[in-house]
């Protein structure tokens, strides 16, 4: 069983991460301007006219925040599409009927919901309605899970919406956030250190992903049993020596002493990718790094350059491909 937590908006006692207080109002309003300044624009109308009583607390880590909300009255909560993040939501209280992608269905205590970017999504609380919520940027999901899975991932990230009371490693995963939040209401500091804050994320995110179904767990739990051969170790260790420099079939042949077959179906096999396109991924990750971390100084033609992008209007194609926006835009971000 799960931890309770008790929860009391209108008092503001003993409310789940109450420290962390991102607004509490009788108008619905305010509750929508704010709401949608932290997760996106969205339809908020309550079942009847008149005063709600509503609450959001939030604390952000990184790419990872987790919080609580109620609205205190039956109310229709529709954000269409999330975009560039995931939504998981837990309710401690109440019910909430959510329709998402195809799937229509009723959470209440003990059932979850995971909401999908790219699943158009609405939703009706009632007013005994208390959840915590935890938000996961889409980009930070897919790069956990291309490391887990050691190489590029071709397809997004698609979660069973409906999660039910009976998953066990779905109820251990909140009962590890239902921790956190104890935890951060106690005093716990993680924005210390990025270290720690990195570490915190990187547990969330493996456990979450090796809990709920999702289209990429067989693929997992096949990673989890294969161990990859030696001379596909041996070129993943090269590319990554040599990630700046040029790269062909030809310089793995030599390093790994067998044939171009043998390492296109090795990669094929044990990482479900070309060599030459995880390649391309690990030089797309570490451009955009670069660019998150560059200033204005900095140009997207010098950092694509020095990743091994010599051809700078395919770069740029593969790059918003894969992250949904040009390279010139996260540099501005």
């Amino acid at each position: 069983m799960l931890q309770s937590l008790s929860v009391d908006c209108e008092h503001h006692m003993n409310t789940p991460l109450e420290k962390y207080s991102l607004f509490q109002t009788n108008d619905v309003d305010k509750a929508r301007e704010i709401v949608s300044k932290v997760y996106c624009d969205h339809i908020l109308k309550p079942s009847r006219s008149g005063p709600i009583d509503a609450c959001h607390n939030r604390a952000r880590l990184s790419a990872v925040s987790v919080n609580y909300m109620q609205y205190g009255t039956d109310i229709r909560v529709e954000p269409g599409y999330l975009d560039r993040f995931f939504l998981f939501q837990l309710p401690l209280e109440g019910a909430a009927r959510i329709t998402t992608g195809n799937e229509d269905f009723t959470t209440t205590v003990g059932m979850s919901s995971a909401i999908n970017p790219t699943d158009y999504t609405k939703m009706h609380w009632n007013k005994d309605c208390k959840k915590l919520l935890v938000q996961i940027r889409a980009e930070a999901m897919e790069t956990r899970l291309s490391r887990l899975l050691m190489r590029p991932i071709d397809k997004p990230i698609l979660f069973d919406p409906k999660v039910m009371a009976d998953n066990r490693q779905a109820q251990g995963w909140w009962q590890q956030i239902k921790h956190l939040v104890t935890d951060l209401g106690d005093g716990m500091d993680p924005w210390r250190s990025r270290h720690i804050l990195e570490d915190l994320e990187r547990h969330l995110l493996t456990s979450l992903l090796y809990s709920f179904n999702h289209n990429y767990m067989d693929a997992l739990l096949t990673q989890e049993s294969q161990a990859a051969p030696k001379h596909v170790k041996l070129a993943e260790d090269y590319i990554l020596a040599h990630l700046k420099d040029p790269l062909s079939i030809d310089d793995l042949v030599t390093i790994t002493g067998v044939s171009q077959r043998s390492i296109f179906e090795g990669f094929r096999s044990f990482r479900g990718t070309t060599p030459m396109k995880y390649v391309l991924q690990l030089r797309l990750e570490k451009v955009r790094a670069e660019l998150r971390d560059s200033g204005p100084d900095r140009s997207v033609t010098d950092i694509a350059l020095k990743w091994g992008f010599s051809q700078l209007g395919r770069f740029s194609v593969s790059y918003k491909k894969v992250y949904g926006e040009s390279p010139s835009d996260t540099l501005k971000n």
